[in-house]
């Protein structure tokens, strides 16, 4: 049995697609923008609405992968900024640029809140240095010791909860 010419075009798309979603799997974003620029151009002017659904999911990833390959600079402007921009790095777990950018907060801007030496304790208990997560900590509860409950409760300091440190600290 023939395919029809919807059919037709819609395994032509779909095959140019799924290599392009292969190539943003291994991330080889400069091949996923081209493939997906000749789907985009190539079907604008389909007659099929199964085709053109295609063709604009391939506009979304055509702007994932231009992201990729122009990743915007953030302009880190007031200690919030730092803050953010460190607990984001925290979270997704690039842990030395957390820590770079905490440590610029200190150094560069003098800032004062123990709030900034809490998510540095978070960071190096993450990298499992218990010295310098005690270190930092402690700087924390000094300033403020309502970080102490905070502390104690928080499951990221799980793995120095038994420490002697930690619980002189906490209590």
């Amino acid at each position: 049995m023939a395919l029809s010419a919807e059919e037709k075009e819609l395994k032509k798309i779909t095959t140019g697609f799924d290599k392009a979603i292969q190539a943003f799997h291994k991330k080889e974003f400069q091949k996923t923008f081209d493939l997906l620029n000749q789907i985009i151009d190539g079907y604008k002017d389909s007659e099929y609405e199964s085709v053109l659904e295609i063709q604009t999911q391939s506009k979304a990833y055509r702007v994932l992968a231009d992201l990729q390959l122009t990743p915007q600079k953030k302009s880190l402007k007031t200690d919030e900024d730092y803050i953010n921009e460190g607990i984001y790095y925290l979270n997704v777990g690039n842990l030395n640029q957390a820590l770079k950018l905490f440590n610029d907060l200190l150094e560069k801007k003098k800032y004062k809140d123990p709030y900034v030496f809490y998510l540095m304790a978070s960071v190096y208990v993450k990298q499992d240095d218990q010295t310098n997560a005690l270190k930092y900590l402690k700087k924390c509860v000094s300033k403020d010791d309502s970080y102490k409950i905070i502390a104690y409760n928080e499951p990221d300091f799980d793995s120095v909860s038994e420490n002697e440190e930690f619980l002189s600290l906490v209590e």
